[in-house]
């Protein structure tokens, strides 16, 4: 199954919970979002490294976003969270493949990819966190993607 990691789930989920919220604790995102305290607190430590968060000190502190939610693509979240999508390992790695050079399915696999990417950074944090965001408008958009290419 094709399936987004639960890491990219979580910091999603988490986000969102900022946006609406301003700042939050760790632990208060956790609770509220039913998501495991120590696996949260990594996923915001990568989300800090890659210049999404920022962790206020003191009694009152937490975390915030770095920028507007309108600023925050789909696509720099799941790269802070996994890297660069990769339908298939070859695709970054000719070597890994014996049939690298006469490959046909590379065509698919790099289609699959440019798709998938345009679509993350066409979505914005802002967008989600939006009561609104219906699956009417999705479908918009994806046909705009598609045809786009």
């Amino acid at each position: 199954m094709f399936q987004v990691p639960t890491k990219t789930q979580y910091a999603i989920r988490a986000l969102v919970h900022l946006v609406r919220t301003k700042s939050a604790s760790v632990a208060s995102i956790a609770e509220a979002e039913h998501i495991p305290f120590k696996y949260l607190e990594a996923i915001f430590g990568q989300l800090k490294s890659a210049g999404l968060l920022i962790a206020d000190r003191g009694r009152s502190g937490g975390y915030r976003l770095a920028k507007a939610p309108s600023l925050i693509s789909m696509s720099e979240v799941v790269r802070a969270t996994e890297g660069e999508i990769r339908p298939v390992e070859c695709l970054d790695n000719a070597t890994l493949c014996i049939v690298s050079e006469g490959c046909l399915p590379r065509r698919f696999w790099l289609g699959l990819k440019r798709t998938v990417d345009a679509y993350l950074e066409s979505v914005t944090l802002a967008e989600i966190a939006e009561p609104g965001f219906s699956a009417a408008e999705e479908l918009a958009r994806e046909e705009t993607v598609v045809a786009r290419d």
